[in-house]
Parts: C-alpha cells; structure tokens; sequence
C-alpha cells in the first residue's frame, strides 16, 4: 500500500517536472544577450551622435532687422575668430579645438564599460573613430542572436509536444505495469 501511494506521488511529482519545464520552454533565450547588445549599441550612437548635432546647428541663419543708424553686434564666436584674423591685442586667447576634429576624440572608460565590452568579447573603442566598426560588429552578433531565437521559436512547439509525449508515455507504461501487477 505505501508503494503504491509513493508511486503515485512520485507521477504527480514527475507531472508536475515535465509541466514546468514546459513552462521554461516559453521563457525567450538570450534575453540577456540581445539587450546587452542593444544598449551597448546605443551606447555607441551616443559617442558618434553630438558631431552631427554640432554641424545642424551652425548652419542656421538669422535675418536681423536692424534700424538705420543703428549698428549689429557679432557673436562671441565671430569676434574671437575675426580678432585672431586680425592682429591680436592682450587679451583672451582663443582655444584651437580644429585638432580635435581632425582625429578622433579619445573615450575615457570606466571599469564598468571595459566589463560589458569583454562580457561581448569585443574591445573597447578607446576613440570616437573605432566606434563605427565597432557598430557593425554589435549589429552582426544581433542578427546571430536574432536567427537563433528564430530557430528556438521554431523548434520550441516540437519541444513541447515531446515533453507532453513523454508524459503520456510514461503515465501509459504505469498503468500497464498496474494492470501487470494485479
């Protein structure tokens, strides 16, 4: 009587393994990984992104509509430019950023960063000029990613039906070892 009770507890206890892991099955793999991606990506955009930003904004044009008599204002800027053009006097220095321009700006990482990146096994851009190879490397690793959740999608309903086949196999040999037993 006690084994036939620990048997039955134990099919339950099986029934309930094999729903579970059917339930695991619904949970999307590399989660993780694509997110990491993603972010690590913008990431990225970020770094290349405020030099296109800078370029638009000086190219906006202003019509002033200035009285007769009266006299127009340069912009800071166009002052500082037009001084160093002109002799310079004692005054302010303008700073020369055409250098960084020129060659990419250098990016400060912090540990974190440096983790994520080896977490991709890629390396780190140390300047602003790594960043588009590096984006093309993060976009394909995300197309393998995405082909293999496709490939798990596809695979996942057969997964299932064989769990729940397995079910059913093992619960159809119980009862023909029952009816043996009798």
């Amino acid at each position: 009587k006690a084994a036939e009770e620990r048997a039955e507890r134990q099919k339950e206890y099986d029934l309930r393994k094999k729903q579970r892991e059917v339930e695991k099955l619904d949970e999307q793999p590399y989660v993780a990984e694509i997110t990491l991606i993603e972010q690590t990506m913008k990431f990225c955009r970020t770094m290349v992104a405020p030099k296109d930003d800078k370029k638009e904004e000086e190219k906006k044009e202003i019509v002033h509509n200035v009285p007769d008599g009266g006299e127009l204002l340069k912009s800071k800027k166009e002052r500082e430019e037009e001084e160093f053009l002109v002799a310079p006097t004692k005054g302010k220095k303008t700073k020369t950023k055409n250098k960084s321009a020129d060659t990419g700006k250098s990016i400060k990482h912090n540990a974190e960063t440096f983790r994520l990146f080896d977490q991709l096994k890629l390396d780190a851009p140390l300047s602003t000029d790594d960043v588009p190879a590096l984006l093309e490397k993060l976009e394909g690793q995300l197309e393998d990613f995405k082909a293999k959740v496709k490939e798990w999608e596809e695979k996942r309903e057969d997964m299932k039906k064989e769990i729940l086949e397995g079910i059913a196999d093992k619960e159809e040999k119980e009862t023909t070892e029952e009816k043996t037993e009798e």
